[in-house]
């Protein structure tokens, strides 16, 4: 019978003096301290210094190893998870008094806690930002302050748009550990991505009957894509990032329709055929780019979506119809159409006119 097993078990959020397992030991087996010490040779004063928390030395658990029958392996091993108990403890007490921290990431702790990823409430603030810190994988809490910098890109935004740069960090972070966890192995291929432009944008007319085809074909060019549902106060249709050469697309399906979905996609797309090894976070909500990085990646995904030479008929559409044969005639979405009379305020084209052409999109919810 392997006696250690009552000893081993250890509540996770005390921090429990391995002299409190030496003492129950002593209890089940009716054996005082004086015999205790008697039998591994140290004073009773050492004993009693022992159960009052004082430190397990290896010398003094092989000692008890002998008496007990539990090996001295776990008698140091209680003796390391209580020494880090109390330090983290420590840690937790210290932290607790950073609520600038758990103001700016209140919508993250959300988000995270409905992914089972941090337990808790803020009623143990030291113990959510330990969490946040392991999340992010920094031991300064100071790090959380600054949280783009966890990202070695240079990611942009429109300066007329308010941010919660934690959630920001947060939708990157939990996208990137995503791609950690699922790695797509195959190699970026330049030449083969411009070749399937083409057929890609054709997918925007499967949407419904084949919701993964697009993803699967960017896979096999080595174009990795994610799609998560953002944070709150992220306000990030979709992001681009490299790793080891491959580019990463995050994209949240933010306009809960196909054709920002699509326009949102290609743009990526642009950054990555012509933006090489650069990052940036789309955070458009109407407003115009102000980067020419970001006006060339827009120029890019309606010229591929709604090549030029067809623009001169938009002018012509004038109902739910036109928009259907239209977006039949050049291949794409009744949603792709949408979507760029919507952008563009074209005159005959009511903002709010077939709305209802649209394809509904949520993305990233699980």
């Amino acid at each position: 019978m392997d006696e250690s097993v009552d000893y081993y078990e250890v509540e996770p959020d005390l921090a429990v003096p391995t002299g409190e397992y030496v003492e129950e030991w002593l209890e089940d087996h009716e054996m005082t301290q004086a015999e205790l010490a008697r039998r591994t040779g140290v004073s009773r004063k050492h004993i009693s210094t022992v159960i009052s928390g004082a430190p397990v030395s290896t010398e003094f658990a092989t000692k008890l190893e002998l008496v007990t029958g539990v090996p001295a392996e776990r008698w140091l091993a209680l003796e390391a998870t209580y020494r880090s108990e109390l330090a983290r403890l420590g840690l937790e007490e210290k932290y607790a008094l950073r609520s600038d921290i758990l103001d700016l990431f209140g919508p993250s702790l959300t988000y995270l806690r409905e992914r089972e990823v941090i337990k808790g409430n803020r009623r143990k603030p030291g113990q959510l930002i330990l969490q946040l810190m392991a999340y992010f994988q920094v031991a300064d809490p100071d790090a959380l302050l600054a949280p783009r910098n966890h990202f070695a890109l240079a990611f942009r935004q429109s300066a007329a748009i308010q941010v919660n740069e934690a959630s920001v960090s947060t939708w990157l972070r939990t996208a990137e550990l995503h791609r950690l966890h699922e790695p797509l192995n195959t190699p970026f291929d330049r030449d083969g991505l411009q070749e399937l432009l083409p057929s890609l944008r054709s997918l925007s007319r499967e949407l419904q009957s084949d919701p993964g085809a697009w993803i699967r074909a960017l896979a096999g060019v080595g174009v990795h894509v994610i799609p998560l549902a953002e944070v709150k106060g992220c306000r990030a249709y979709g992001a681009t990032y490299w790793s080891g050469g491959q580019p990463i697309l995050v994209l949240s399906a933010r306009g809960k329709n196909d054709g920002a979905l699509w326009f949102t996609l290609f743009h990526e797309l642009g950054h990555v055929l012509l933006h090489a090894n650069e990052g940036f976070v789309e955070q458009r909500d109407g407003v115009e780019a102000v980067d020419v990085r970001e006006e060339e990646a827009n120029r890019f995904a309606e010229d591929a979506l709604v090549p030029a030479r067809y623009r001169p008929e938009l002018n012509q559409l004038k109902s739910k119809h036109d928009v259907k044969v239209f977006a039949m005639k050049i291949g794409v979405s009744p949603g792709v159409v949408l979507q760029h009379l919507h952008y563009h305020d074209y005159p005959r084209w009511p903002h709010q006119n077939g709305t209802d052409l649209f394809i509904k999109v949520q993305i990233g919810e699980d």
